[in-house]
């Protein structure tokens, strides 16, 4: 029990607030707490076995309390398994991105190729360099740089 020692401290101490408990298992990671909740459950039943008490008569509602905390860790896990896709998903982005990037940029240079060695399509490159180059200034993506073989 990595935290029995804490909850003890909290629940032991008289001169605690009555939130400090939960202030600190809300300070600790996210995949920490259920475990912390766990072992506060373990201990109170504890507790209260020890004085001959029996916590479900004195709050119905704690037996549930396991329950409550399998949900909290399945809502936990949800959230970090929708975070690890959401970044999967922006690297496939940022690897697609680059794909057709790199694609633009061979598409580029063969119309330049094409333009410079005055192939048989010649003509029809231009038109379509032309063509390319305005969609680029229509969209503030033009980069002079990109075409200055035949600039």
């Amino acid at each position: 029990m990595k935290y029995r020692d804490k909850i003890l401290d909290f629940i032991l101490d008289d001169d605690a607030n009555e939130n400090a408990l939960m202030d600190w298992i809300q300070s600790m990671p996210l995949l920490d707490q259920p475990d912390i909740l766990r072992e506060f459950e373990e201990i109170v039943l504890e507790i209260t076995k020890e004085e001959g008490a029996d916590i479900n008569e004195m709050v119905p509602e704690f037996s549930s309390f396991s329950k409550k905390i399998d949900e909290y860790e399945d809502k936990i896990l949800d959230e970090k398994l929708a975070e690890a896709n959401l970044v999967m998903a922006q690297q496939d982005l940022d690897k697609s991105m680059l794909e057709v990037d790199e694609a633009v940029e061979g598409v580029r240079e063969y119309i330049m190729d094409c333009i410079v060695n005055n192939e048989e399509n010649a003509e029809e490159m231009k038109e379509l360099a032309q063509k390319i180059m305005q969609s680029e200034k229509d969209n503030d993506m033009f980069d002079p740089l990109n075409w200055i073989r035949i600039l």
